[in-house]
């Protein structure tokens, strides 16, 4: 599992009030989280792609077909960068999350050194492949942490900010780098060995 995820799952047992929770996943993809939430929430997965069999299909860039203070958490994981309109997308998360209720969201972090480095060297990343016709499939918004963080606290009010690295190996090699660059690269710069930074936050 990688780190995000784990962190995540973290997340998810630190603030669950141990009551039931409505949980609902914005772009969910493949679902991740939906086998592995407590017992207590009710898991809901939204996502463009019918191939993820969502339980609801939508696309994002549109409204959501939801009603307005519905959600006690609501997750939205390496999704935006991939939207023709984050803000807007931003504003139905708010809307459908109840007064009080919790937010988190995660962006990748492109200015990351592996990205840089690929870059340099004509390496072509997998989420940046042109003339693709799936746009949700490429990363359209490319924001470094500052622009990030600038998202995050211009919309929402931020309880936690976590930052994570992966290699996206489980191969033990990549393990072990990956332990190296967060216990020590991490700490001394966010914007170079970051690759996700995840908030948990509330309405404003």
């Amino acid at each position: 599992m990688k780190q995000k995820d784990e962190i995540i799952l973290s997340l998810l047992k630190k603030y669950n009030k141990n009551k039931e929770i409505k949980v609902i996943d914005i772009g969910a993809g493949e679902q991740f989280l939906k086998n592995k939430v407590p017992k207590n929430m009710k898991y809901t997965s939204l996502d463009i792609d019918p191939k993820n069999k969502p339980d609801i299909l939508c696309d994002l860039n549109k409204k959501f077909p939801l009603k307005s203070e519905s959600y006690d958490f609501v997750f939205c994981t390496e999704v935006l960068e991939h939207t023709l309109y984050p803000k807007k997308i931003i504003k139905e998360i708010k809307r459908i999350t109840k007064k009080n209720g919790l937010i988190i969201i995660t962006l990748p972090n492109e200015y990351n050194f592996y990205l840089r480095l690929k870059f340099l060297l004509g390496i072509q990343n997998n989420d940046a492949v042109p003339f693709r016709e799936e746009l949700w499939r490429n990363h359209i918004h490319r924001a470094r942490i500052q622009d990030i963080i600038q998202l995050y606290k211009n919309e929402f009010i931020v309880k936690e900010l976590i930052y994570s690295w992966d290699s996206f190996s489980g191969k033990r090699f990549y393990l072990v780098i990956d332990k190296i660059i967060r216990t020590f690269f991490l700490p001394l710069s966010k914007n170079l060995f970051a690759r996700s930074a995840i908030m948990i936050g509330y309405k404003k």
